[in-house]
């Protein structure tokens, strides 16, 4: 059963509350009363979904979402908020949430690629939301947003987000809410953020306290919910994709993780791929997007990507691709080089979907 944390539902009780509106009916068709909600840990997403249908019954308010949001902070997520809060940077933190979202709730997935404008971070919910997939979408980017700008201390008014949802009638509330530009019916829920953002050191960053909360997300790694395939290949890619270059190597990804390398590389055998095939693959992604945005010479980008031989790099772009770095060049599909490396299936090293 998948399920959210309460603290959601509790933002919503309270202003609903607070405008002294009556909620006897707002737990209707749930498991859930006043008291328990308040007390209790996680709960059903179904429960909460029900939840927002009767709150938005009760309110009138289509800007339930906007409301949820603009009093979401970091701390809504649990543990995974906890390290977010005292990482390095905004990246850091981000690549918490991308790699332990499953920590949190169990029915959406958080996925961060670098790319030449900074960081794309692409929200996918995994189950069916009906009419209050709205309020999730728009929580969920306020959330960001305000994660954003607490650890920077400035406006994020240079993203730019892709919502995949209709342009609702009340779209010109938005800019009340949110600092940068809005798009609708995106393809898929998407956040563009800025480079500037990104690496800015965080006046909340406490090393000792971040090592101890890596190493107890990386203890609960291996305890996700069994309907999560390959745990440390996800971390792994989603570490890579998010990173800048030049990415890091095998004894400080398992650093973070606080393990040994040899443990690290046991839990990838047991999954069917190795730390070198992973880094292989996600250095080719990044190869296809400089040689299809960039003039930068082959012997470039193979120095950009720590390779200390051209050739080298050659070798292995065409072992992946099947294609020169000059064919390649020449022949790409626009959106070939983009999104960094991916689950996709049962792909060449036998990875399965995220």
């Amino acid at each position: 059963m998948n399920s959210i944390s309460p603290v959601y539902a509790r933002i919503v009780l309270r202003e609903l509350e607070r405008r002294q509106i009556v909620t006897h009916t707002l737990f209707a068709g749930t498991d859930l009363t006043r008291e328990l909600l308040l007390q209790g840990g996680d709960i059903a997403l179904e429960d909460f979904v029900q939840i927002l249908r009767i709150a938005h019954e009760l309110s009138g308010d289509d800007r339930l979402g906007l409301m949820i949001g603009s009093h979401a902070q970091i701390f809504t997520l649990g543990e995974v908020g906890a390290a977010m809060a005292i990482a390095p940077s905004v990246r850091q933190g981000l690549q918490v949430v991308g790699s332990f979202t499953r920590l949190h709730t169990s029915y959406l997935s958080l996925r961060a690629s670098s790319n030449f404008q900074g960081l794309a971070l692409q929200l996918r919910f995994e189950e069916e939301l009906g009419e209050t997939l709205r309020f999730h979408v728009e929580s969920a980017a306020m959330l960001i947003q305000n994660y954003v700008e607490t650890l920077t201390a400035l406006p994020l008014d240079k993203a730019v987000f892709r919502l995949a949802i209709p342009e609702p009638d009340y779209a010109q509330s938005y800019p009340d809410y949110f600092h940068s530009p809005i798009e609708f019916n995106a393809t898929m829920f998407e956040v563009q953020l800025p480079l500037a953002c990104l690496d800015l050191p965080s006046p909340y960053y406490n090393a000792k306290m971040w090592r101890q909360a890596q190493a107890q997300l990386s203890v609960q790694l291996k305890n996700i919910d069994s309907k999560i395939k390959q745990p440390y290949t996800m971390h792994l890619v989603g570490l890579f994709n998010s990173n800048e270059l030049p990415l890091p190597d095998l004894s400080t990804v398992a650093g973070t993780l606080c393990m040994s390398e040899r443990t690290l590389n046991r839990r990838l055998l047991e999954e069917g791929v190795n730390y070198r095939q992973l880094k292989s693959e996600a250095l080719i992604s990044r190869a296809k997007q400089h040689l299809a945005n960039t003039d930068k010479s082959v012997e470039a980008i193979a120095a950009d990507l720590g390779y200390q031989d051209a050739a080298n790099f050659r070798r292995a772009f065409r072992k992946v691709t099947r294609h020169s770095p000059r064919e390649y060049r020449s022949n790409y599909s626009p959106g070939d080089a983009l999104g960094g490396l991916q689950l996709k299936g049962t792909d060449k090293l036998g990875l399965l979907t995220s």
